[in-house]
This record gives structure tokens, C-alpha cells and sequence, in this order.
């Protein structure tokens, strides 16, 4: 996933100026703020499509320190800074081109800045998140650096009807509220959200989202399929003795047959431990695509790995892309007495 709102900041001269380029991503959304000279604080402020002259208005708006809205376009002009700040949501290919942030000025000529709009097919949150009934999926956020203060939240539905699934200003901690927990890492500028036992019915749209003081929230979609899968088995118990190995066998679904695997031990993301090959000297994982079925061998088993594991898969998760799935529940118990020798 890219960044949940691409932020740009230009100065408003009036000769208009060299273009410049932003970048947006295809499905999420761009922050343009234009600053302005203090000496037009109380005039009229717009944003429109096309070259000078002839360009057409897509928002226009006199109000101060307000967000007026019109269709995907909303406008905020804070007098206080001298700078208004235009939000361009659900944006698409078809939006690439050249804007103007105009100021205008009565019996004058008005004062603008052309911005070169140029939107890119893949970006945004992760296009698609495949997860399967009965287990977990976990996805991360990333935003801006100057939020890192702000509220994060997850909802379901689309921006202008979200119904919030967990919502917190809590940083660096896991935060739950029933099936959902967050955790913001303000340190990488991303949050992680972990969905437990998914069903078919969790499929949708959800947000990403960061709530702004100013009104206008950034957020990013993502859209969950989550699938019924009976080739696997949901949850496995697991007994062995103190010192002895053990092998726990995990069976995948073909989709998710060429992403890396990992076991991951708690009932927290984040304490998660997982590799594609060598976990820690004990620990050590095959993976039989063929078969579709991937083995954790862990040798002299102590008393101290008693508890809950899970079996899954991610995909690509270092890239802006990446998300885990969890499939197999492993609940192991380790008996007898450890005895030094």
C-alpha cells in the first residue's frame, strides 16, 4: 500500500509560474495545499481543470476555515496560515492532467498556480486482500509523518458511509475491540490492523483512515474477499514431551501457494516470530508447494513453547503491498518436567 494521501504544498505567484507535478495513486486520494500573500485572506479561493485562460471551475468557494465540499473536490481555506488546502478524493487515471489553485481578485487579474496531476493505475491500499474463513488476516496502513499524532481507524464501507470497527489515538500499543485491534506504530508511519476469525460475511470494502482536526479525513480502501476453504484444517492440538521433536504439518490453499510461510506464536501480531526458512536454532520450516503443505520442525521441545501458534502465509509483505493471512490455529502442550543434566 502507498501512502494513505499524497500531501503537496505551492505558493500562489501571479504570473502563474513553472507547473508543478504531483503524483497521486488510483483510488485513493491527493492534499494540495496553496499558500497565498496575508493580503488576500478574505478573498474568494477555487481550484479548477485546464490551462489559463479557460479553465473550469471544479470547486470555488468564499467560505473560511470551513471544508465545503462539492462532489470529490472539498476545500478548506485556514486564514490563520494563508493557505487553503484542496482534498481529492477516489481519484483515477482518467483525473491525470493540469489544475490551477487560484485566488480571486476583484478588477484584476487573479493570482494562480498550475499543478500537473498525474495518477498512477496501481497504489493506494493493497487492491485486493484474500483471507479464509476461520482464520486472521493482518494489514498495514502507512501515512504521512505529520499524522503520526493523529487518531487511526479501520471502518467498513465507503468514504462516506464508514461504520468505524475500531477507532484509537493510542500509539505503540495493540489496541482490541472485538475481532479487531490496531497498532500504531508511529515510529515507521504505519498502523496494522489485525481482523480474527474471518468469515465469507467480512468481505467488503474497509478504510484505512486517519482523522484530521480539520474535518477531512485521509483514508485509503482496501478491499477484503474472504473465502470458505475446507481443504485445510481450521485448528490442530499438538501434545509432546519435554525434550522430544516435533513436526506440525500445515495445509494451504492453492492461491497462496507461491508466498512465503511463517508460524507465528501468541495471540499478539506483534509478537510474531516467523521465517521462510531457519526460525531460530531450534526451528526450521519446509515448504512443499507441490503438496501444498509446509512443516515446522522444532527440536528439543521446551516446556516454555506450550501455547497457542498459527500457520500462514504472506504476501509480499516487505513492499507497500504486503499483508499476512492466517490459517491454521496449532494449540500445543508441552508435559513432563524439564531436567538438567
Amino acid at each position: 500500500m502507498k501512502i494513505l494521501l499524497i500531501i503537496f504544498t505551492f505558493c500562489l505567484i501571479s504570473d502563474g509560474g513553472a507547473s508543478k507535478e504531483v503524483t497521486g495513486y488510483s483510488g485513493g486520494g491527493v492534499l494540495i495545499k496553496c499558500k497565498y500573500d496575508t493580503e488576500y485572506t478574505q478573498n474568494l479561493k477555487y481550484f479548477c481543470k485546464g490551462s489559463w485562460p479557460g479553465c473550469s471551475d471544479l470547486i470555488k468557494t468564499g467560505d473560511k476555515n470551513m471544508w465545503i465540499t462539492s462532489e470529490r473536490f472539498s476545500l478548506f481555506d485556514d486564514t490563520k496560515s494563508a493557505e487553503f488546502s484542496v482534498m481529492i478524493r477516489e481519484i483515477t487515471v482518467e483525473d491525470t492532467g493540469t489544475y490551477q489553485c487560484g485566488v480571486d481578485i476583484y478588477l484584476g487579474k487573479d493570482i494562480y498556480t498550475p499543478v500537473e496531476l498525474k495518477v498512477m493505475e496501481y497504489g493506494g491500499a493493497s487492491k485486493e486482500l484474500r483471507g479464509y474463513s476461520g482464520g486472521e488476516v493482518l494489514v498495514k496502513c502507512k501515512y504521512d509523518t505529520e499524522y503520526k499524532e493523529n487518531l487511526k481507524y479501520f471502518c467498513k464501507g465507503s468514504w462516506s458511509g464508514c461504520s468505524d470497527q475500531i477507532k484509537t489515538e493510542v500509539k505503540n500499543l495493540w489496541v482490541t475491540s472485538g475481532r479487531f485491534s490496531l497498532f500504531d506504530d508511529t515510529k515507521s508511519a504505519e498502523f496494522r490492523v489485525m481482523i480474527r476469525e474471518i468469515t465469507v460475511e467480512d468481505t467488503g470494502t474497509y478504510q484505512c483512515g486517519v482523522d484530521i482536526s480539520l474535518g477531512k479525513d485521509i483514508y485509503t480502501p482496501v478491499e477484503l474477499k474472504v473465502k470458505e476453504d475446507l481443504s485445510y484444517e481450521k485448528s490442530i492440538s499438538k501434545t509432546v514431551h519435554v525434550g522430544g521433536d516435533l513436526n506440525i504439518s500445515c495445509k494451504y490453499p492453492q492461491s497462496l501457494r507461491n508466498h512465503s510461510k511463517f508460524l507465528c506464536k501468541g495471540m499478539q501480531p506483534a509478537a510474531c516470530v516467523y521465517s521462510e526458512s531457519v526460525i531460530e536454532s531450534r526451528f526450521s520450516l519446509y515448504d512443499d508447494r507441490t503438496e501444498q503443505i509446509f512443516t515446522v520442525s522444532i527440536r528439543n521441545v521446551a516446556k516454555t513453547d506450550s501455547g497457542e501458534y498459527w500457520c500462514g502465509a504472506e504476501a509480499t509483505w516487505t513492499s507497500d503491498h504486503g499483508y499476512k493471512v492466517y490459517l491454521t490455529q496449532i494449540n500445543l502442550t508441552v508435559t513432563g518436567e524439564f531436567v538438567e543434566t
